[in-house]
């Protein structure tokens, strides 16, 4: 959705009948607004924390805070760690946060025409990934705010290097940050 896009809402009346299409439009409302808010005001970038670091073979992400270039909010509230390449011929390497839904409780379906069991709740996530591409790049960065795209890709964090020591976190990489 473009920032000039109009933003479309249930309009609610006595008499009128509520379906689950004036719900959905309700909910998508007020998610895009939200969004479109992000993106306008903030752009992209770690809000807080999100700290990356290399301990005992394993990348530990520190808890934090971030908004992706579409605007959704990257929430970690644990410290969380993954594995690092073990290909051999990767010299570097980028810690990638994106975001994820992941639909929750699964009910018996409402309909006969419904066959299996529907989501009930969605939960909104995160994932964390290691590539060989800073997702970053490209981004313009104006008057200290970097510029969100508006399209759905990870956020980079934290930039790796190899050596014979094994993996460690590059601190002349300056991930995107929200001021």
């Amino acid at each position: 959705m473009g920032e000039s896009e109009a933003l479309e809402r249930a309009r609610f009346f006595r008499g009128k009948v509520l379906t689950l299409e004036d719900l959905e439009l309700t909910q998508q409302y007020f998610r895009e607004r939200l969004k479109r808010h992000n993106r306008s005001l903030h752009g992209f970038g770690i809000v807080s924390g999100l700290n990356a670091t290399v301990k005992s073979g394993q990348i530990i992400v520190e808890p934090g805070l971030a908004l992706d270039c579409e605007g959704n909010e990257l929430v970690i509230e644990s410290v969380q760690s993954i594995l690092p390449p073990s290909t051999a011929d990767w010299h570097t390497a980028f810690v990638n946060v994106c975001f994820f839904e992941e639909c929750t409780e699964s009910i018996p379906p409402g309909g006969v025409e419904e066959a299996t069991n529907v989501a009930a709740n969605i939960t909104e996530s995160f994932m964390l990934a290691v590539a060989q591409k800073n997702l970053n790049h490209g981004h313009k960065h104006l008057r200290a705010r970097w510029l969100a795209c508006g399209r759905p890709h990870a956020l980079t964090i934290a930039k790796l290097k190899h050596s014979s020591q094994g993996w460690r976190v590059d601190r002349g990489y300056r991930a995107p940050a929200i001021k």
